[in-house]
């Protein structure tokens, strides 16, 4: 169900639905329509519950199959009869729209014959590719110019200028793939996994001297967007997240002095410069940035989770965990949470963990909306339990601190023995450096028979390693360290008791 979701939730069928049209895409009362309506807003909705409903049996998937096939080909046959010009788009959101729109229009009226139709569409959509930078789109307008003045209608200063005009978009589009390709070579590495990786930032480095000729040569709206969030990834490898926030000031610049409003570029360097935040612990900038830039993330898309999972993180790392705890119950509660990638839902997962250990120690006055289970925490994140020197780090953690507040005593001995097994094979002291001193710390809470004050004598040595390392300066992905080591050691303290435990 979920493509057939995802199609029904994402497109604005909202003012089609109150035309006359919206009838004879989808008869009223027919199975059809009732499969739409079941299908609006329901995430989790499956396919025994939908076939149930239409067909009153759950196993009548085969039907249901069908259905959803119909279905899904009416609606992708009247996309292009939906209004985008929604009141939260940005200027080049709706031309985004609107000149793929004509394109699609022109293409087919040229595929008919219908050429002076054709032609005029493609030109007036050539004016606005070319002012709103959609240099693909502007490179398909002027190939199929040049090739109409050329060949068929014969006008030779037409075709020379749109000959020439071609040539020139053509270069700024190689420029704009190479920064891509580039940037999402690096960043794809990041997708599933957290962990550190050095080479990154040699190579992020050596890219970056690559296309930064192209820079100084084109003004182009998605080769200076690849480019300079490829600039980025050279500082945040340095651990210089000022310089980091100088650029991305640099960048919203930049973009804001375009002849239209994107949300795009916006998104991404404000999410930037809320990371510098998380690093520099400026909880006062990054808390101003996303509450007043809070408007250009779409409510429930990629991007507006990605800007809560960085405010949940700033809340930590400043002690305001009511804050992070609202923000996380928010996220959690969002109708939109299940239609986002895996890693998404993941992160959530593992960050409502830790929303419940704020509870538990009495760090967070408030009442979580479901209980926690360590158990179906373990089976809800699948991709990251893989990460094995990324995000598997704080599930670890995590679990440990579950054991030692429910006081599962042998389980959390059994645990921190395989721990120790794991970090010497995952967890290198160059890396995880201050990952590997709390570990280290955790461990020796067995070891005192989790009598606190014997576990403060035993890891003395490895905090006073940590707290040689700031987290600013270490060089980890933010994401690992949810809670400051330091603060989180503090909360497992106070659970532990004055009596050992034997």
């Amino acid at each position: 169900m979920r493509d057939l979701i995802e199609l029904v939730d994402a497109l604005p069928w909202r003012k089609l639905k109150t035309s006359p049209v919206w009838d004879s895409i989808l008869e009223p009362g027919s199975k059809m329509a009732r499969l739409f309506e079941l299908a609006q807003g329901k995430a989790a909705l499956s396919d025994e519950a939908a076939a149930l409903d239409i067909y009153g049996s759950s196993s009548a998937t085969g039907q249901l199959q069908r259905l959803k096939n119909k279905l899904k080909t009416r609606l992708l046959d009247v996309v292009l009869l939906l209004d985008y010009h929604e009141p939260n788009y940005s200027d080049r959101q709706k031309a985004h729209f609107e000149c793929n729109k004509n394109w699609a229009t022109a293409m087919t009226l040229l595929a008919k014959k219908a050429r002076h139709a054709g032609i005029e569409l493609l030109e007036q959509t050539l004016r606005h590719s070319r002012h709103f930078e959609f240099t693909e789109l502007t490179l398909n307008a002027l190939n199929h110019l040049r090739l109409h003045y050329g060949t068929v209608a014969g006008d030779t200063k037409k075709y020379e200028m749109y000959r020439d005009q071609y040539k020139q978009y053509q270069a700024v589009w190689m420029m704009e793939n190479e920064a891509e390709e580039l940037y999402t070579q690096l960043i794809s590495r990041f997708v599933c996994s957290k962990a550190p990786q050095e080479e990154v930032a040699q190579q992020a480095e050596a890219y970056f001297r690559q296309i930064e000729p192209s820079l100084a040569q084109s003004d182009s709206f998605r080769l200076h967007l690849s480019g300079r969030l490829l600039q980025l990834m050279v500082y945040s490898s340095r651990n210089d997240y000022q310089t980091m926030a100088d650029l991305c000031e640099q960048a919203l610049a930049f973009f804001q002095q375009k002849p239209y409003e994107s949300h795009l570029p916006q998104q991404a360097f404000y999410y930037q410069l809320v990371v510098s935040c998380v690093q520099l612990r400026d909880f006062g900038r990054g808390q101003a940035i996303v509450r007043q830039h809070q408007h250009i993330y779409e409510e429930g898309s990629f991007n507006w989770f990605k800007i809560q999972e960085l405010y949940f993180l700033l809340a930590l790392h400043t002690q305001h965990y009511d804050d992070a705890f609202d923000t996380c119950a928010l996220a959690l509660g969002h109708a939109q949470l299940e239609q986002q990638p895996e890693t998404i839902r993941e992160t959530w997962r593992i960050y409502e963990a830790y929303s419940n250990v704020l509870v538990r120690t009495r760090r967070a006055d408030r009442l979580p909306a479901r209980k926690f289970k360590p158990a179906r925490f373990l089976n809800e994140t699948p991709v990251f339990s893989k990460d094995k020197r990324g995000m598997n780090i704080p599930i670890l953690v995590v679990q440990i601190l579950f054991d030692i507040l429910d006081q599962r005593y042998d389980a959390c001995i059994d645990r921190v023995e395989a721990i120790g097994k794991y970090a010497s094979r995952y967890i290198t002291k160059d890396e995880h450096f201050r990952s590997n001193c709390f570990l280290k710390m955790l461990l020796q809470i067995p070891e005192a028979g989790f009598h606190r004050e014997a576990a403060v004598r035993k890891a003395e040595k490895y905090l006073e390693q940590l707290r040689t390392m700031p987290i600013e300066l270490a060089n980890q992905p933010y994401e690992i360290e949810i809670i400051p080591y330091e603060e989180l050691w503090e909360m497992v303290l106070l659970q532990l008791s004055q009596k050992r435990f034997a």
